[in-house]
């Protein structure tokens, strides 16, 4: 009778232990998972970072060419300068981000992986108000302000930033 207990036994640890290595399948495979989607995550924040800072140059190369140029061309839809619409309209928004024709692109050290160069508009949007003082020795402030606005990709087309700034000269 005690051979027949034994096997009875033997028969139970077996079905206990596949029982715990299905548990231990199912834990792993889990963490695989959230393993993988960890990595696709840090992936996306690594693409829109680099789109973000290309963004950035390119909103700086605007600013400096506001800056550099003595007289500035006709605002006039072309060669990505632009006069504010007055339909209500966003220039950003109607402007063919990948003519050539109609943004300026940049192009600079560091970013040559990207998906697509990064480019900006230019928009005159209005002179600055007069100051309404009369007071002698004051002078009068006849700047104008315009919105320098880049898009850029990441890596891939799936991440893509639009950064804008006011710039007054």
């Amino acid at each position: 009778m005690s051979i027949y207990v034994d096997r009875v036994e033997r028969g139970a640890t077996l079905v206990i232990t596949m029982v715990f290595l299905l548990i231990l399948t199912i834990i792993g495979l889990a963490g695989m998972d959230v393993t993988g989607l960890e990595e696709r995550m840090a992936g996306n924040l690594r693409d829109r970072n680099i789109a973000f800072q290309a963004a950035e140059a390119a909103v700086l190369d605007g600013e400096n060419y506001l800056e550099t140029q003595t007289i500035l061309p006709a605002f006039d839809g072309s060669n990505g300068l632009y006069a504010l619409p007055t339909n209500g309209d966003k220039n950003w928004e109607i402007v063919t981000w990948s003519s050539s024709s109609a943004v300026i692109s940049y192009s600079g050290a560091g970013f040559d992986e990207l998906n697509s160069s990064a480019a900006y508009i230019i928009e005159d949007l209005a002179a600055a108000p007069a100051s309404d003082s009369l007071e002698v020795g004051v002078p009068v402030d006849n700047r104008r302000y315009y919105r320098v606005t880049s898009r850029a990709t990441g890596l891939s087309n799936t991440s893509s930033v639009i950064l804008q700034t006011v710039y007054k000269r």
